[in-house]
């Protein structure tokens, strides 16, 4: 299957190195440059918007670089303002379905992030820095280019997203990197994210819009793949003397669809502990990172009852759970090894559905067997709840209206 890996784990990403990247890796220029002029059409306060693309060098690496200029007579707009600029202006320019909605989830996505942060309903939000039109011409920008490859959500992955570190001075006030909003998207999105390498805000609003509403799965290390063209997008503010530049891989996934990987396995036995203090440690250990924890029951010395606690980790974190396990359960000592395991590729995706009258979105997980036969499809049980709250209906009928709808 075709395969778009968008790697921002080093440089973060925004919506003009997004869009820098894609043009880099094939995406059609004039396609991309009609649609962004386009949008002062739908956009009141916008006089004009010019599009410029320029190739750079960053240490040596060629890259692109998007230049959008907006002339805005306005400092903020409405969120429902924008989210009607951007429906009429994906219909407008005749995008496919799966283009449109990547743009239109991408600013629904922002609207919704500001108006968790300022706790009021979308209807009442104002965006400032977020309310420009060149918001609006990124988001376009991105949904016009990703039609011109073809390319469709499936179709794309993304690596956790590195966000910077420091302050940043906001119109709101003074906050540590990421900035509220974006660390509102991120909760919303699920997408894994990391601080660093360098001080200053890596990740901002539109880029992780975008790129929640692009990507399908978040991958921990490249997927097994033919490469056929590397994007390169430079990004226009400078970090440590440099921009950040995005890299994007575009190609053929092999059909092999899984991976194989180390983790570490810690075992101590106790018999001296209670079931309650057991089941505390263990959800002490999954709140800490465990990739799983399980009680055995066994037979230990002189025939006493024995509970056998192990503990799956990653790599490097043995220490920290063994410490854990010590402290917590008085043990002498914590066994471990390096064991293999295989793991079904997974992805996730925010679906539409319609319960009681109304949409909702729902996140399902899929995952694959080798050769991508399909092995689960299962809806995030917290958007089911929420749901059945809503609309009081019965967890279970919530479910099975949607696994109807998403099978």
């Amino acid at each position: 299957m075709k395969l778009m890996v968008v790697d921002c784990s080093v440089s973060g990403v925004s919506g003009d190195m997004l869009l820098a990247a894609l043009l880099d890796v094939g995406a059609d220029k004039e396609v991309v440059k009609r649609a962004i002029e386009r949008v002062p059409k739908f956009l009141d306060g916008c006089k004009e918007i010019t599009f410029k693309l320029e190739e750079v060098y960053v240490d040596e690496l060629k890259a692109k670089r998007v230049k959008i200029v907006a002339k805005d007579v306005v400092n903020s707009r409405s969120a429902v303002t924008l989210i009607d600029a951007v429906k009429e202006c994906v219909s407008d320019l005749n995008l496919s379905n799966d283009a449109a909605n990547i743009a239109i989830n991408a600013i629904e996505l922002l609207a919704r992030a500001e108006a968790n942060v300022h706790d009021e309903p979308i209807e009442s939000v104002r965006l400032h820095e977020l309310g420009m039109a060149d918001t609006v011409a990124d988001i376009i920008g991105v949904a016009a280019a990703l039609d011109s490859l073809n390319l469709r959500r499936e179709m794309i992955a993304t690596t956790r997203l590195a966000v910077g570190g420091g302050v940043l001075k906001l119109s709101h006030g003074i906050f540590p990197a990421p900035a509220p909003v974006t660390l509102e998207l991120l909760k919303v999105s699920g997408i894994p994210f990391s601080g660093g390498p360098v001080e200053g805000e890596l990740a901002t609003p539109t880029g992780v819009a975008l790129l929640a509403s692009m990507s399908s799965r978040v991958i921990q290390v490249y997927p097994p793949m033919s490469v056929e063209k590397i994007g390169y997008g430079a990004g226009s503010i400078l970090h440590d003397g440099n921009p950040s530049v995005l890299r994007l891989l575009l190609g053929q996934e092999q059909e092999t669809r899984g991976n194989v990987e180390e983790i570490m396995l810690l075992e101590t036995n106790v018999d001296d502990v209670s079931g309650e203090s057991l089941a505390y440690v263990a959800d002490k250990l999954l709140s800490e990172g465990a990739l799983d924890v399980n009680i055995i029951q066994a037979i230990g010395k002189k025939g006493r009852p024995t509970s056998i606690l192990r503990v799956l980790s990653k790599k490097g974190h043995e220490a920290n759970f063994a410490r854990t396990m010590m402290q917590e359960l008085g043990t002498l000592g914590v066994r471990f090894l390096t064991v293999g395991r295989f793991v079904a590729m997974r992805e996730e995706s925010l679906v539409d559905v319609r319960i009681a009258g109304r949409i909702f979105k729902v996140r399902v997980k899929k995952s694959f067997l080798p050769g991508g036969e399909p092995l689960t499809l299962k809806p995030e049980f917290e958007d089911l709840r929420t749901i059945a709250r809503e609309t009081g209906l019965t967890i279970r009928e919530v479910e099975n209206a949607v696994k109807k709808q998403i099978s």
